[in-house]
């Protein structure tokens, strides 16, 4: 990843979008977000940013990151949000993320009247109704458990961008260091139910290679070994049970 290359290609969307915007009110910048990143013209050469139908879930990590979203302009709920924040930032707006069940988008908060619109970017950055994410599967009880939809401060919005890499850890099977990362990211972002259910599957994976594959029958296992094991299981049931206390519910997927 040529970072030089992915900061200097976000400087000419934000210096972009600052001159359309030209001083205006806060719709004008987010209209101007809007332009640079989804309509053609020289402040993107001509090659605007478009959702990723192949993967729109990120499911190979390396479309989830920026550089890959800025080279192929092909990008997905992770990708997309992220540079359109990033982009609103740089033109003062108060705008952080916000989650819904494997999906990521951008809200923008009225720093007068402290209303709160979600701006779907993987539908071309426009305002996006409540009724679109009750069709992700979003419940009232995990909107009041603050779980889903909720307005992210900074830090927490930094743990949504930072979970790809515990991701990336449970891909390349270092589970130690996927609990740790994820560990970070829960204690900026207390409700991060992805990071809780990746923590939980990391400890699932430990049971499985230290102990479910060499020893078929929990009985087999030595006794020496045995705190560990009921540690791991311990663990790996807190974190579903606290998801679920959340009113998270496993993917019909």
């Amino acid at each position: 990843m040529d970072e030089a290359a992915v900061v200097a290609q976000i400087d000419q969307l934000a210096a972009a979008a600052e001159e359309i915007a030209a001083g205006g009110s806060d719709i004008d910048k987010l209209k101007a977000v809007r332009q640079v990143i989804y309509e053609p013209g020289p402040w993107n050469d001509h090659r605007p940013f478009v959702y990723d139908q192949d993967d729109p879930y990120g499911r190979d990590l390396r479309n989830k990151l920026l550089a890959t979203y800025l080279d192929t302009r092909r990008g997905n709920c992770v990708s997309m949000p992220i540079l359109q924040l990033i982009i609103a930032e740089r033109l003062g707006l108060n705008v952080s993320l916000s989650t819904a069940p494997q999906h990521v988008f951008m809200r923008y908060t009225n720093p007068e009247t402290g209303r709160s619109i979600a701006i779907e970017a993987t539908s071309g950055g426009h305002p996006a109704h409540p009724r679109e994410y009750a069709k992700l599967g979003v419940t009232d009880a995990q909107v009041d458990s603050g779980i889903y939809l909720a307005t992210l401060s900074k830090r927490e919005s930094i743990a949504v961008i930072a979970s790809t890499v515990s991701e990336w850890l449970m891909e390349q099977h270092r589970f130690e260091d996927a609990i740790a990362v994820t560990d970070i990211l829960i204690e900026h972002y207390p409700k991060d139910v992805h990071a809780v259910l990746l923590r939980g599957a990391a400890y699932g994976e430990l049971i499985r290679t230290e102990f479910m594959n060499p020893y078929p029958v929990p009985a087999m296992i030595p006794p020496p070994l045995r705190p560990r094991y009921q540690m791991l299981a311990a663990r790996n049931a807190a974190a579903f049970e606290q998801a679920e206390a959340w009113g998270w519910l496993p993917s019909q997927d």
